[in-house]
C-alpha cells in the first residue's frame, strides 16, 4: 500500500512537473480583431481586449453581430505539441446563453511575404510590409493546417475566435472559460467577459459590395470535372454564397445570360430564400449585376428592357446594375462605351445603372455613367456633384484587402466610403487562383494569353498558382519578356476566399482579409443606425475623422479603430 501510495505521489509530481515546465516554455495571450500578430512578437501584458493580470478577455457586442478576438500561444525555447483551445459557451443571468455552436475557432496559417505590393519598382504600397503574414482562416476540422497544431521555438501561432450573438439574446453579461492545451497539459485559462449591448443590428446590409469571379474558378480549384450544373458543384457554389452572406458581402459569380441565370441559377440568392440562419437570414443580396448583352443597338436596347422588366417584376432588394466597360483605354473604347450606356438608358430608363471602371470621367457626359469606379481622391467630389455615384476599388482609398496590409486593411474600407459617400465597393475578382492577367507573351505587338479555358479545364494542377504556400499571386513578371521595374506584383490581389480542397474542405476559407472586412461592414451598420436617429452629424463625423481624418487617410493604430466602435456602440446603447 505504501508502495502504490509513493508511487501515485511520484507520478503526481512528475505530471505536475510536466506542467508547469509547458507553461514556463509557453505564453499564451490575446489581441482585438484588427491587430495582426506576427510570428516573432513579443506578447503583450495588456491591451483594449486584454488584461493579462487576470486572464480575462473582455468583449462588447450587438446583438445579430459576430464579434471576434485572436488568441496567441508562443512556444519560447522547446515547441509545443498538440496545441489546441476548448471553448465553452458563455452563460448570461437567469440561464441566457451563447451557446457552444455560435463560437467557431481557426487557425491563421501564415503566408511569407518576400516582395511587397507595388504598382511599380518606384510605386511600393506604403501601407504593406514584408515577412509573415496571417493569411488564412483554416477551421479547427480541417485535415491540414487545422487543430490539433505544433508550434515551433521562438514563434507565436494564433486562434481567430468568432462568437456569434444571436438577435434574441438578453442584454447583459455573459462569462465562459477558453483552455488552451498542450496534449493533455493545461497551458492557460482564460476567462471571456462578453457584454451584450441592448441594440440589434439589422439583417439587412447597408454597405455594397461588388465581389465578382467565374464559377470556373472554383471548377478548377475544386477539381469538380466538367458537370458545372449538376448538384455537387451548385452545392459548392452554395458553401461560397453562404460564407460571403455571413460576413455581410456579397458573391457575385457570373458566366451566362444574365436573366436566364438570375432568374433560375442564383434566384434564391437574391430573393433571400437561401439564407435561413445568422446573418442576413431571409435578406437577398444587396448588389446585382446584370449586364445587357449584344453588340448592335437593337440587341443592347432589347436585353436593357429585358433585364429592367425582370428586375422590376422579381422586386429584389439589391442595387441593379450592369457593368458596361472594364477600363476604357482607346478612343474607340471611349466611344463605344458611352453610345451603349445611352442605348441602355434609352431603353431601361435609370432602373438598369450604368457601371464603368475608368478614372478618365471627363470623357463622358453627364448621365452617361451612373456609376465609376477608380476616380482619383481629388476627383470623386466633382464626379458625385456631377450626378453619378463612385464607388471605390483599391486606388488608395483604404488601407487595402491585400495580404500583406495591416489588420485593420480591410475594416478601413466600409469606414472610408462612409468618409468619401461612397455608393459601395468593386474588386474586380475574389476567387483569383490563376494567374490568367499575367500568363502571357507577345505576339505582334500585343500581349496574348499562353492558355485557353479549354486547356486549364483539361488540366487545372498546371496553371494553378500554389495560394496556399506563394502570396504573390498577381505578377507581371510572370508575362515572358515584361520589364521588371514596370511590373505590378500583389499579394492577395482579386482573393477573398482560399480554395478548401487544399485542407480537406469543400468549400471555401476565408481569408484574414474577409475578416476586417466584416468588421468594417459591421461597424457600418453602427453608423447607419445612428444616422437614422437623426441629430448625431457631429458626433458621427467626430468619430468617423478619429480614424479616417481625411479621403484616403488613415489611423494606423488598431486600437484607434476597435476605440471607435466602442464610442459608437455608447451612442447607440
Amino acid at each position: 500500500m505504501n508502495a502504490l501510495f509513493a508511487k501515485l505521489v511520484f507520478m503526481t509530481a512528475i505530471a505536475i512537473s510536466t506542467e508547469l515546465h509547458a507553461q514556463a516554455q509557453s505564453a499564451v495571450w490575446c489581441v482585438g480583431e484588427s491587430t495582426k500578430v506576427k510570428p516573432a512578437d513579443a506578447p503583450q501584458d495588456k491591451n483594449l481586449t486584454w488584461d493579462g493580470a487576470t486572464k480575462t478577455v473582455r468583449l462588447g457586442s450587438a446583438r445579430n453581430e459576430y464579434v471576434s478576438f485572436q488568441i496567441i500561444t508562443r512556444a519560447i525555447n522547446d515547441d509545443l505539441q498538440g496545441v489546441t483551445v476548448v471553448p465553452q459557451s458563455l452563460k448570461g443571468a437567469s440561464g441566457a446563453e451563447v451557446p457552444l455552436e455560435n463560437i467557431e475557432l481557426f487557425v491563421e496559417h501564415y503566408m511569407d511575404v518576400k516582395v511587397t505590393s507595388r504598382g511599380s519598382e518606384k510605386e511600393l504600397f506604403p501601407y504593406v510590409t514584408g515577412g509573415e503574414h496571417p493569411t488564412q482562416m483554416v477551421p479547427f476540422s480541417a485535415k491540414k493546417f487545422g487543430a490539433p497544431f505544433s508550434i515551433w521555438p521562438a514563434r507565436n501561432q494564433p486562434v481567430w475566435v468568432d462568437i456569434y450573438v444571436p438577435e434574441n439574446a438578453a442584454p447583459g453579461d455573459y462569462r465562459g472559460t477558453f483552455i488552451v492545451k498542450s496534449g493533455e497539459i493545461v497551458l492557460s485559462e482564460l476567462k471571456i467577459e462578453l457584454s451584450v449591448w441592448n441594440f440589434t443590428l439589422p439583417h439587412e446590409t447597408h454597405f455594397r459590395s461588388f465581389l465578382y469571379t467565374g464559377p470556373e474558378n472554383l471548377r478548377w480549384a475544386h477539381r469538380t470535372g466538367p458537370d458545372m450544373d449538376g448538384p455537387r458543384f451548385l452545392q459548392l457554389e452554395n458553401n461560397y454564397f453562404q460564407m460571403a452572406h455571413q460576413h455581410r458581402l456579397n458573391f457575385n459569380p457570373n458566366a451566362g445570360a444574365a436573366v436566364q441565370e438570375t432568374g433560375t441559377r442564383y434566384l434564391r440568392y437574391y430573393d433571400g430564400s437561401a439564407f435561413t440562419e445568422r446573418v442576413g437570414k431571409g435578406v437577398g443580396q444587396n448588389t446585382l449585376n446584370m449586364p445587357p448583352e449584344g453588340e448592335t443597338e437593337a440587341a443592347i436596347k432589347k436585353s436593357a428592357k429585358e433585364i429592367a422588366d425582370f428586375y422590376e417584376s422579381k422586386k429584389f432588394p439589391a442595387f441593379l446594375f450592369g457593368y458596361i466597360w472594364d477600363e476604357p483605354s482607346s478612343d474607340e473604347d471611349f466611344a463605344t462605351s458611352k453610345q451603349r450606356c445611352k442605348w441602355v438608358h434609352e431603353a431601361a430608363g435609370k432602373t438598369l445603372k450604368t457601371f464603368i471602371a475608368t478614372p478618365h470621367w471627363q470623357r463622358y457626359d453627364p448621365g452617361d455613367v451612373d456609376i465609376f469606379t477608380e476616380p482619383t481622391i481629388s476627383d470623386i467630389p466633382k464626379v458625385i456633384e456631377r450626378g453619378s455615384q463612385v464607388w471605390g476599388v483599391n486606388q488608395g482609398y483604404g488601407a487595402g484587402p491585400y495580404l500583406d496590409s495591416p489588420g485593420y486593411g480591410g475594416r478601413s474600407i466600409p469606414w472610408m466610403h462612409w468618409k468619401m459617400n461612397l455608393g459601395g465597393w468593386q474588386f474586380w475578382d475574389c476567387c483569383y487562383w490563376v494567374d490568367r492577367q499575367n500568363l502571357k507573351h507577345k505576339k505582334n505587338g500585343k500581349w496574348v494569353r499562353n492558355m485557353t479555358h479549354k486547356q486549364i479545364n483539361e488540366d487545372p494542377e498546371a496553371y494553378l498558382h500554389d495560394v496556399w504556400a506563394d502570396p504573390l499571386n498577381f505578377d507581371e513578371t510572370r508575362k515572358k519578356g515584361y520589364p521588371a521595374r514596370d511590373a505590378i506584383r500583389i499579394n492577395g490581389d482579386g482573393i477573398l476566399f482560399y480554395p478548401g480542397y487544399d485542407v480537406g474542405i469543400f468549400g471555401p476559407v476565408a481569408s484574414y482579409a474577409m475578416k476586417s472586412l466584416r468588421r468594417g461592414a459591421q461597424d457600418y451598420e453602427y453608423l447607419w443606425l445612428l444616422k437614422q436617429k437623426g441629430g448625431m452629424d457631429a458626433k458621427i463625423d467626430a468619430i468617423v475623422n478619429s480614424v479616417c481624418p481625411a479621403a484616403g487617410k488613415w489611423n494606423d493604430d488598431p486600437e484607434a479603430w476597435d476605440r471607435a466602435r466602442l464610442l459608437l456602440a455608447a451612442l447607440l446603447k
